[in-house]
């Protein structure tokens, strides 16, 4: 009954979302991305031959849109999460039907406020700091950051609920962006998510430095009682050809203690009619009273666009937890852009 649920809502979203288009700045939007091969991380068990969602990006729909009010403008989207693989909706069973981002704002001259369930900036910043892009499968900067098979370093969904959230206009390529997601608990329990984060991109630079302090969502051993802050900093340099990448990654945990440092390195270098990417992180976590926990993992593949908005690629993975073999994966897939 609720898949017959999701899947009317979907349907009836669709119908209106044609109707609108044409009388309005109303938009539909998405990606597609699906890949098959073999998936396999360091003590995650045996290897897995199948076709995989989101290869190089997670898949997902929305509509967005904006009105102009006269000197700003109200602006909206509503996202949600799809598996192309099995055509079910979310991530998981557990996630909301727009899980990725749902919001409504106001923008003008003095910047840009959002209410509702907004990205994450920081899963935005090491999306941004890696040739991988989004790939929280493939990239290995985001798998050992956001994956729960590679260890999650980060607590906290990518996006969060309750937010409030206000950007900065955009002076000399420098925006800030400021986000409270409210805990919505009483008094006293201080369970409130926060972030910061600064942008830069001029000429060749594009560079982040996000902070932030989760007290809930996932990743967290008790809610309330346990905290994360996370320090993250990277970004790209352009040499007019081969584009670089790095980022450092610090985040530390309470109640367990927990703390971990995640180093990245990459680079994408036009080949054709794409991109050969590589990178390569290792994250080091360390607790009271136990050895500490290394993984390595590197990546390397092409991916080849075949117009603006789809692309094949192929990627080979190699990841290694201390202690535990070598894991090899190998994915060959298609995204679209619509």
């Amino acid at each position: 009954m609720k898949r017959i649920g999701k899947a009317a809502v979907l349907a009836v979203a669709a119908v209106l979302a044609r109707g609108a288009c044409a009388q309005s700045a109303v938009q539909v939007y998405g990606v597609l991305d699906v890949w098959a091969g073999r998936s396999e991380t360091s003590a995650g068990g045996p290897a897995t031959t199948m076709v995989g969602n989101g290869g190089m990006q997670t898949s997902f729909w929305g509509l967005g849109g904006s009105e102009d009010l006269g000197g700003m403008k109200a602006i909206y989207a509503i996202e949600g999460y799809l598996q192309v693989d099995t055509g079910a909706a979310g991530r998981t069973p557990t996630d909301a039907m727009f899980a990725r981002n749902a919001f409504v704002g106001l923008q003008g001259a003095a910047g840009e406020i959002r209410l509702g369930r907004i990205l994450n900036p920081l899963f935005v910043a090491t999306a941004q700091a890696n040739p991988f892009g989004g790939s929280i499968r493939l990239a290995p900067l985001l798998a050992q950051i956001w994956s729960v098979p590679m260890g999650r370093a980060v607590a906290g969904d990518t996006s969060w609920d309750n937010v409030v959230a206000y950007t900065t206009p955009s002076m000399g390529g420098v925006k800030t962006t400021v986000m409270a997601g409210l805990g919505e608990t009483r008094a006293g329990t201080s369970t409130n998510n926060l972030n910061a984060t600064l942008t830069y991109g001029a000429g060749p630079v594009a560079a982040t430095v996000s902070v932030q302090r989760v007290r809930v969502g996932p990743g967290l051993a008790q809610i309330g009682r346990s905290e994360q802050k996370t320090y993250f900093a990277g970004g790209s340099y352009d040499l007019g050809g081969m584009k670089l990448y790095a980022s450092w990654d610090k985040a530390d945990a309470s109640a367990p203690d927990l703390a971990a440092r995640t180093w990245q390195a990459g680079a994408a270098l036009p080949a054709g009619r794409g991109n050969v990417l590589a990178s390569w992180a290792r994250t080091t976590t360390r607790s009271p009273g136990l050895p500490a926990g290394r993984r390595a993992t590197g990546a390397a593949g092409y991916d080849w666009l075949l117009s603006r908005r789809t692309d094949l690629y192929a990627v080979a993975q190699t990841d290694r937890l201390a202690g535990a073999d070598r894991a090899r994966t190998y994915a060959f897939g298609v995204r679209h852009r619509f």
